[in-house]
């Protein structure tokens, strides 16, 4: 005689509802799981965030350090070419007149003081994928203002440049820079300016207007190059605040 087994109802019921509840219970650890490493990554960007912005803050005082010097030698470049200006033309030829010329044009016109900011932290954003980075409120839109601000800076510089190319250009039609060793030894044996030495190489008055010219312009725009660079000093500082009372640093 055959036996039938009849199946337990029961218990694959209870198998069924144990599977069911495994499921959950997976379901529930992986959400967990993901919500705990979206915490992490955001936990870690914060701290990526913040470290950027105080890499900023650094280059930003590397740049308010460098601009306060930079605006005192064109203040006083200004000052000298001035004094320059005010040397009569009337009598270039003149040995002591144009040993003052001679003189001021080299100490205050052959060197070219521009803007140098420190980029460092910029270059790591951008190549860490940008302003994406910088979630805080505002931040990015006030980082991406600095560095059109900068730009400008650099724009400006190069009519400075060329101004300053002109002027040099000019002076070397006029003044024999062989002499310059020579001139300024016998400066600093003295301390005064020499009046006995003949520096002239033409005495074409045209070509000395033009030089005059040269200054004239030159003064105008390292006066406004050096206004921006007062703007932009005062503009880092208020920036430098911003960003501590955004990222609550000391």
């Amino acid at each position: 005689m055959e036996v039938h087994h009849h199946p337990d109802l029961h218990h694959e019921k209870k198998k069924f509802r144990e599977y069911f509840l495994e499921c959950i219970m997976i379901f529930i650890a992986v959400t967990l799981g993901f919500f705990a490493e979206t915490v992490r990554d955001s936990i870690s960007e914060k701290h990526r965030e913040k470290d950027y912005i105080i890499g900023l803050i650094s280059n930003l005082r590397d740049d308010t350090s460098n601009l306060k010097g930079l605006i005192a030698r064109n203040d006083l470049e200004l000052r000298g070419i001035d004094t320059l200006m005010k040397i009569s033309k009337e009598h270039f030829t003149s040995v002591p007149v144009q040993d003052s010329i001679f003189y001021y044009a080299l100490q205050y016109t052959f060197t070219l003081h521009t803007f140098q900011f420190n980029d460092l932290t910029l270059v790591q954003l951008r190549n860490a994928g940008g302003y994406s980075l910088i979630k805080t409120s505002n931040v990015a839109d006030s980082i991406a203002l600095y560095e059109s601000k900068n730009n400008n800076i650099k724009i400006e510089e190069a009519y400075y440049s060329e101004s300053f190319l002109q002027i040099m250009a000019s002076f070397k039609q006029m003044f024999d820079l062989t002499l310059t060793d020579k001139f300024f030894h016998l400066d600093s044996l003295t301390k005064k300016i020499p009046s006995d030495m003949y520096v002239l190489v033409s005495k074409d008055e045209e070509k000395l207007n033009q030089l005059y010219n040269n200054y004239w312009m030159f003064t105008r725009i390292v006066g406004y190059y050096n206004s921006m660079l007062k703007e932009h000093l005062e503009y880092l500082n208020n920036f430098i605040l911003f960003l501590k009372r955004d990222y609550d640093l000391e």
